[in-house]
């Protein structure tokens, strides 16, 4: 059921357009049906859904204790060298999750985002909207508010706990640049990733660091829960 997006290239970018909603629409509908017996939870591709506590889970690990950060979680196949977190989940299959819980579908980009996210970019580069959720880290003994994770070395404090803002990444020239990206929570701003950090300071790649005093060992198994907030965000 699932595309290989990186193939679309050969047809023209409508189409390609067309058929990603097509293959999200057959996903959500998929799920959907397996929700007809009445059951409130299902598990999708490693993914754990929870449509009554509005919760998607799914595994990850501790990829660096130490250094600077400009993401929370990334797809292992994308940039782990500046994330906390790395997941072997597929990011269109934390969309299609999403999609359930009623976050809405990728927007079209009008302009392709940068290879590399810089100062100059973030300067420029606008806020995010889209749905507020809570991202929460599970480990045996514990169980955390991702933020706490992050130090904040502009305030010399760890990161501000609060909601972050799934803006469900962008389309362009009919690829979802999450997936191709393999970004999946970003601290600075980056339209391709599918969540983003609303606070203070996310106009700053130089400011966000492990907090390596609260941070366990890497490779440790975390589970990363996404928790929808209602009636908020668009």
């Amino acid at each position: 059921m699932m595309y290989a997006l990186w193939r679309w290239r050969s047809t023209g970018w409508q189409r390609r357009v067309r058929r990603f909603f097509k293959f999200l629409a057959l996903c959500a509908l998929t799920l959907s049906n397996a929700w007809a017996g009445g059951s409130a939870t299902l598990d999708y591709r490693g993914i754990h859904i929870d449509k009554e506590k509005q919760t998607v889970t799914f595994p990850g690990a501790i990829n660096m204790r130490d250094g600077m950060l400009e993401y929370l979680i990334v797809a292992d196949t994308g940039k782990t060298h500046e994330s906390l977190l790395s997941t072997k989940i597929q990011p269109y299959d934390i969309q299609v999750a999403m999609l359930l819980l009623g976050v809405e579908p990728a927007g079209k980009a009008d302009s392709e985002p940068p290879g590399q996210i810089n100062r100059a970019y973030l300067k420029t580069a606008p806020e995010l909207n889209g749905d507020r959720v809570n991202i929460y880290l599970s480990w045996p003994g514990h169980r955390i508010h991702a933020e706490d994770l992050v130090w904040n070395m502009e305030q010399n404090a760890a990161m501000t706990e609060g909601p972050w803002t799934y803006n469900g990444s962008e389309l362009y020239d009919g690829r979802f640049l999450a997936q191709i990206d393999g970004s999946i929570t970003a601290l600075v701003r980056d339209s391709a990733a599918l969540m983003n950090n609303p606070r203070p300071g996310n106009d700053d790649d130089q400011i966000w660091e492990v907090y390596k005093q609260m941070t366990p060992p890497v490779g440790t198994a975390v589970d990363v829960t996404v928790e929808l907030e209602e009636n908020t965000g668009r």
